[in-house]
């Protein structure tokens, strides 16, 4: 082993490896503090950070699961003794937090409900201290998640004369309600009133009506109030309507049944934008948008002063109750929430009474065990549907969001739907080759073409304008064509005004596909009007400017073209598959539009464009409401249906006629799911696979949520539920690492009248399946289980587990689908075969002794193991001081450090086959939060970044790398949070670093007994020794899988020595 300082035992660091459990590529949680210390006396002095902490004792949903077996129907938080239990969990939140010497006012939030426990500022040292309180469950930080129609109802065949729901089956919503977490709403959009204005006769519009004796007296009684209660009151609602700035006292109605804020969370970590209101009131727009996208009423849209077209939401008589949690820093265009707001308000959604709930909300560094995606399985439980977007950052693989990954929600991707569209557009009038539209967006903080009027003007090409334009005479009076890029569009619209433009033209590059987008900036910096064109129109007017040609454009507001949008291909942004938290688990659930869906807007929009009260959006976050919406639809039908019924009936009577982006490959489930929603197949599914709160909970003690302890676990195992989570009762299904036959259950149960279901089956490539029984005979209501059974064919891809195309599983795809007369009853089936399946890590304990390894061979050929190791860890200790701005930011290698983050160098010579880089706070009080960044050479990190990160709550960070690239690596420790005053030493820490290779000199791993051949199906074990090693150490080694050509798998070993 190679050290770059004298070697010695890392005994702190040892230990908290040992006490976390660590295995590769986990970060670890952090240590705990001794028992026995004295509460911690906050100070002004002392940094606070808003934590979300989680209590043992369950939450009243689940305190009253057992009685509401025995008398089955929603959860009633009115209900007796659930007040009564909710005062104790406050008053236990309340001691709780004066145990640690927290304030009353440290605590921002209490949860009752759907999640016990409270959000509250405290201090590291306070949150330390309740990590190892015996009623404490988990402890986490607050974090920050990110908010991700005029022919809609028509493609979704709502409107079918025969068929369609609201059409022929008169369904709309009535007495559903649709609880909408977001950035608030504009109570003023008339699609959220209660009331219309009573029809006139025409004859009674004139002046005729008011000046001649017969027209006053046959017109009087039209003379009344003019507008008629559309909406009765809801009966049963619990929810209330919050006024504040912009939201008067009687915003809410018959339609907008609730209206609620939460803000604490958000302010405790950042500013508001002057534009925010402290009041339900939407200043972002994409909560009014969502809204009206669900539930809205009829209404005439326009753009611009042009009316376009009759827009109406999917459920129109469904009430509507907001929740905003998101709201909008200084001069964003977009909202953020945070966590802790986010729970709060779900946790009233509840409590409230609403049926559905829309979360176009999520974030991409989540999964199942975060607290708003906990908080949603207890909105399940109680009888509420989650609908989630399924997030924006595709099309990359495994990119959805979380709380959309939970198997609980339903997650929705985004596809386009075809119809008219209706785009703003500028005219060019000259040269007459050139003459016709182009489709534009003005920009959000330039004067408005409704303000300046219609601009009209010879145009001038001014490049990039990123610095001063040269020859600004020419560009007087005249229109400036700048192409994106190389700085921001504040600085690219000055320069053209300072050199005379009366507007500009901006036109994209590749960005965002080449179309245009909203440009941002400061409002006010920019005096004269500005819209962006697509790529390719932006190129064409370049083009003749180059050729010499004169090119003159008019730039109106209220100048609109038609054009034909083209239907079911996916949105490119859209998330994909895999699942990125549980492979096993596959999302998205269902596809829905959402790409340029025309829908409401608030008009005094904080940083867009203003003055309009309709505007297009694209993403999940809008396909996520069309779901929703469909959902109060067939909840009005049925309304005995659970949650889990309500998005089975959507996922297998879908349709898969979709495609990718580029408009010619066929979509799969990885980008679909079950494929786009069919609203009028799903009203009547035939079968539907049902999931309750106990399926979840073992699905939880299946990947180790933290609400679970293990007396839960232990009674769900005994009960004879599975934890596997593929095997969770689910529309989809999904088997990984199958080489030997593997069965899973499903149970159906139907909905309909008494029928005789037929299995078909369509097996993926590569896969042998089969399905037993091969039909079911069910009465009305009636249940039975079915197992399917897949086996590799042996064609399982080989690649050496290092190749970037190995990172995700080899899936499949396929379909099983239960036929009746009726009824198709489809589920997706994802299976990925596998070549090997071996144990991820071993463990030992001795200075001398053995283990094995199992292995499962998907092969036929040669097998070898490969030995690295065993390594022990060169050690670095140091201190860091406390970091004020909590803000880590890669700083270049020659240039000076602040003290908050300390840098260490490692060279890693070729050859090593493992890097391990492990950060422990050595400080007794245990109340420091460092966090651990590495710096790869030349840009070497997997997936290029620039750097990796292991940046907890906890007082341990890992990072773990395969086969790294040789060079020199820079090692930060950054003091996150350190207790220490301003002034004070700051907080020790000791750095492990491993670097295991194939000519170890700490001791040694030896093959005792190995397989040498593989066969399809057939079983091996590898056996290994080891001898003499030191005591108080923790060695690592590598042992890599391969067929002589590729190295298919690897197993860490990890021998903590006593």
């Amino acid at each position: 082993m190679r050290h770059l300082i004298d070697h010695r035992p890392c005994g702190w660091l040892l230990a908290s490896l040992l006490i976390a459990g660590t295995l590769a590529g986990v970060v670890l949680p952090g240590a705990a503090l001794a028992e026995g210390d004295d509460p911690p006396a906050a100070s002004e002095t002392e940094p606070t950070r808003v934590y979300i902490v989680q209590l043992r004792t369950p939450p009243a949903i689940d305190a009253a699961a057992s009685d509401r077996r025995a008398r089955p129907g929603r959860f009633d938080p009115q209900a007796a003794g659930i007040a009564g239990y909710g005062a104790a969990l406050t008053a236990s939140h309340d001691e709780l937090l004066a145990a640690i010497g927290a304030p009353p006012e440290a605590k921002l939030y209490s949860y009752r409900l759907a999640f016990n426990g409270f959000a509250a500022r405290l201090t590291a040292e306070q949150a330390a201290m309740l990590r190892i309180h015996p009623a404490v469950q988990r402890v986490s930080v607050d974090r920050i998640k990110s908010l991700k129609t005029n022919a809609s109802g028509q493609f979704l065949g709502l409107l079918d004369p025969a068929e369609g729901l609201r059409s022929a089956r008169g369904l709309d919503g009535e007495g559903v309600v649709i609880g909408i977490i977001d950035s608030g709403i504009d109570p003023r959009y008339e699609g959220f009133s209660d009331r219309r204005e009573k029809p006139v006769p025409r004859l009674c519009r004139g002046s005729w009506a008011r000046e001649s004796l017969l027209g006053a007296w046959l017109c009087h009684r039209f003379r009344k109030p003019r507008h008629q209660l559309l909406y009765a009151p809801l009966r049963g609602w619990r929810g209330r309507c919050e006024a504040g700035p912009g939201f008067p006292e009687g915003s809410c109605n018959n339609k907008l049944v609730g209206a609620r804020f939460y803000d604490s969370g958000f302010r405790a970590m950042y500013r508001l934008d002057p534009g925010e209101s402290l009041s339900p009131l939407d200043a972002d727009g994409h909560g009014t948008h969502i809204a009206s996208i669900a539930a809205g009423g009829r209404v005439e849209a326009s753009i611009g002063g042009t009316t376009l077209a009759a827009v109406t939401g999917m459920a129109p008589r469904a009430r509507i109750a907001v929740y905003k949690a998101c709201w909008l820093q200084p001069d964003a265009t977009r909202a953020n929430c945070a966590t802790s707001d986010l729970q709060r308000a779900i946790e009233d959604a509840i409590a409230d009474g609403v049926d559905i709930i829309n979360y176009s909300v999520g974030t991409d560094d989540g999964g199942p065990g975060d607290p708003d995606a906990l908080a949603l399985l207890l909105a399940s439980n109680a009888g509420i549907l989650p609908v989630a977007a399924a997030g924006n950052s595709g099309p990359a693989a495994a990119s959805i969001d979380s709380p959309a990954s939970a198997p609980w929600v339903l997650a929705v991707a985004a596809s386009s739907r075809s119809g008219t569209r209706f785009d703003e557009v500028l005219r060019v009038t000259a040269p007459a080759a050139a003459t016709g539209n182009m489709s534009f967006k003005e920009a959000a903080f330039t004067p408005t073409l409704r303000s300046t009027g219609a601009v009209e003007g010879m145009l001038v090409a001014a490049g990039l304008a990123c610095s001063s334009l040269p020859d600004a005479g020419r560009f007087s009076g005249r229109i400036a064509l700048v192409q994106r890029g190389s700085c921001d569009f504040e600085a690219k619209l000055r320069h053209a005004e300072d050199a005379g433009a009366i507007a500009v033209v901006v036109y994209n590059t590749a960005e965002d596909e080449g179309l245009p987008i909203t440009m941002k900036g400061t409002r006010g910096s920019v005096r004269i009007p500005a819209v962006m064109l697509g790529q390719r129109d932006g190129e064409a007017l370049a083009a003749h400017l180059e050729a010499g040609e004169a090119v003159k454009l008019r730039l109106a507001k209220g100048a609109i073209a038609r054009r034909q949008a083209i239907g079911n291909v996916l949105y490119a942004p859209s998330a994909r598959g895999p699942n990125p938290n549980v492979f096993a688990i596959l999302k998205p659930d269902v596809a829905a539009p959402g790409v340029d869906i025309l829908g409401a807007q608030t008009p005094e929009v904080a940083n867009g464009v203003r003055g309009e009260s309709h505007q297009y959006l694209s993403g999940t976050s809008m396909a996520a409401p069309h779901v929703a919406g469909v959902a109060a639809l067939l909840k009005q039908a049925h309304p005995e249906w659970s949650p889990a019924a309500l998005r089975s009936a959507l996922m297998t009577t879908a349709r898969q006629d979709l495609y990718r982006e580029d408009g010619a490959s066929p979509a799969d489930p990885f980008d679909v799911g079950a494929g786009h929603i069919v609203p009028d197949r799903a009203i009547d599914p035939g079968l539907v696979y049902e999931a309750d709160r106990t399926d979840y909970e073992a699905f939880g003690c299946g990947i180790g949520l933290p609400q679970l302890d293990e007396e839960r676990c232990l009674a769900l195992s005994m009960e004879g539920y599975p934890f596997a989570p593929e095997a969770l009762n689910l529309p989809s299904i999904t088997s990984l690492d199958v080489i030997r036959p593997r069965s899973i259950q499903r149970r159906v149960t139907n909905v309909g009248p008494a029928a005789v279901f037929h299995a078909t089956l369509s097996p993926p490539p590569g896969i042998t399946a089969s399905v037993e029984p091969g039909s079911l005979a069910l009465a009305e209501g009636e249940s039975a289980e079915y197992t399917v059974t897949f086996s590799s064919n042996g064609d399982a891809r080989r690649l050496d587990y290092f190749d970037p195309e190995a990172a995700l599983p080899d899936f499949r795809f396929g379909s099983l689908s239960w036929d009746s007369a009726q009824h198709s009853v489809r589920s997706p089936l994802a299976v990925a075969p596998s070549a090997i399946a071996v144990q991820p890590s071993v463990a030992g304990h001795d200075a001398s002794g053995t283990t094995s390894i199992d292995i499962e061979f998907g092969y036929d050929g040669a097998y070898q193991a490969r030995l690295s190791g065993l390594a022990v860890p060169a050690s670095y200790t140091g201190t860091v001081i406390d970091d004020p701005l909590k803000y880590y930011t890669l700083i270049a290698d020659d240039a000076a450090l602040p003290d908050f983050i300390r840098r260490h160098r490692i060279s890693v010579p070729p050859g090593t086959r493992y890097l391990r880089v492990a950060l422990a706070a050595t400080d007794a009080d245990h109340a420091d939060d460092l966090d651990l960044y590495l710096r790869c050479p030349d840009g070497s990190c997997p997936g290029g970044v620039r750097a990796l990160a292991s940046a907890s709550d906890a007082e341990t960070e890992v990072i773990d790398l395969l086969n790294p690239a040789p060079g020199e690596y820079l090692v930060d420790i950054h003091g996150f949070m350190v207790d220490d005053p301003p002034g004070g030493a700051g907080a020790g820490y000791e750095l492990g670093v491993w670097m295991v290779d194939d000519a170890p000199d700490a001791g040694r791993l030896e093959v005792l007994a190995t397989p040498v051949t593989a066969a399809t199906g057939a079983e091996g074990q590898l056996s290994l020794g080891w001898n003499d090693l030191d005591p108080g150490e923790l060695y690592l080694g590598l042992v890599t899988h391969g067929d002589g050509e590729h190295q298919l798998a690897w197993t860490l070993v990890e021998i903590a020595t006593h």
